[in-house]
């Protein structure tokens, strides 16, 4: 009964000993990244990386996600960057492709907070490239993939309604890239050497089974 309990005791030692080095090489493995998460080190300091942002960058420090739908311009140091002492959520700025924007970011002003950017998905099979202004559902522009336009986008006025771009599925067995916009940009798919292949395979098998 002791030999059972001197092994249970040395393997218990050898269990924290192995915990204990996995505690000290992930602590040197995050002392060792300089930078705090989602941050990249750049001329001798830290930087969020796009589509975050932070007042400090460094190890210790928090670069922070922007709001869903939007992001920020390339990482800077500078005012208005993503990495400085006054950033905050209003340097998200700017609505991610096939998103669009109904709301300036603005700083924070008179104890209201700062806010970023306003950005809203574009209707289905639609989208951008990307906006950086305030606009309305028809900066929606282009079709997605195996889609094509047949109506423009119409901007909002005080006699119109907005409407994004309108799109047409392609036909059955074609496709098209982005921004089509004819029905001549949607083409075959090559199907008959896959046929044939299943036919060959399916006469094979009938022969083995005959």
């Amino acid at each position: 009964m002791c030999g059972f309990n001197s092994l249970l005791f040395n393997l218990k030692m050898s269990m924290m000993n192995i915990l204990l080095i996995m505690f000290i090489l992930l602590s040197t493995y995050v002392r060792a990244q300089q930078c705090a998460f989602f941050a990249e080190g750049i001329k001798g300091s830290c930087i969020c990386i796009q589509g975050y942002y932070s007042t400090n960058a460094e190890y210790g420090g928090n670069c922070n996600i922007c709001p869903i739908g939007s992001y920020t311009a390339p990482p800077s140091f500078e005012d208005g960057g993503n990495t400085n002492p006054k950033a905050d959520s209003s340097v998200c700025n700017i609505c991610y492709p096939g998103f669009y924007m109904t709301a300036a970011a603005s700083l924070a002003k008179d104890g209201i907070p700062a806010i970023a950017a306003q950005c809203n998905s574009c209707p289905q099979n639609t989208g951008n490239n990307g906006v950086s202004s305030v606009g309305d559902v028809s900066q929606c522009n282009i079709c997605l993939e195996n889609y094509y336009q047949i109506a423009d986008a119409i901007p909002g006025s005080q006699t119109v309604f907005a409407a994004a771009v309108s799109c047409q599925a392609c036909p059955k067995d074609t496709v098209s890239p982005v921004n089509s916009k004819s029905s001549n940009a949607c083409i075959q798919i090559h199907t008959t050497s896959s046929k044939l292949s299943f036919v060959s395979l399916a006469f094979l098998i009938l022969q083995i089974l005959v």
